[in-house]
């Protein structure tokens, strides 16, 4: 992002940041899509979908106790969370997944 917008990037907080990329958005027929920050996506088996109750940050590797599927836990979480953006989960309201909202012009 700084190589595209130089020293602007580093300026601008979190939720400036947020507006500019739903300008963009809207600006190029897009949606935003946020998934809600305590969606268990790293506990999640992606496989069965059992969730674990508790996984160690330091924990890299983990096998689900109901499928028998080892996961990575980042290979993991970017699969849950594509998941959700193919699945329409958040355009529905299911679960934990925020529901998508239109860009907004500022």
């Amino acid at each position: 992002m700084q190589r595209l917008w130089g020293r602007k990037i580093s300026d601008l907080a979190c939720g400036e940041f947020l507006q500019v990329l739903e300008w963009v958005a809207k600006k190029k027929n897009k949606q935003v899509i946020f998934i809600d920050q305590w969606y268990p996506s790293s506990k999640t088996c992606n496989h069965c979908g059992h969730v674990l109750q508790k996984l160690d940050v330091n924990t890299r590797e983990w096998r689900c106790p109901s499928c028998q599927n080892v996961n990575d836990r980042d290979e993991n979480t970017a699969k849950n969370n594509l998941l959700v953006f193919l699945g329409g989960a958040s355009t529905v309201k299911l679960g934990d997944v925020r529901q998508a909202r239109p860009a907004i012009a500022v």
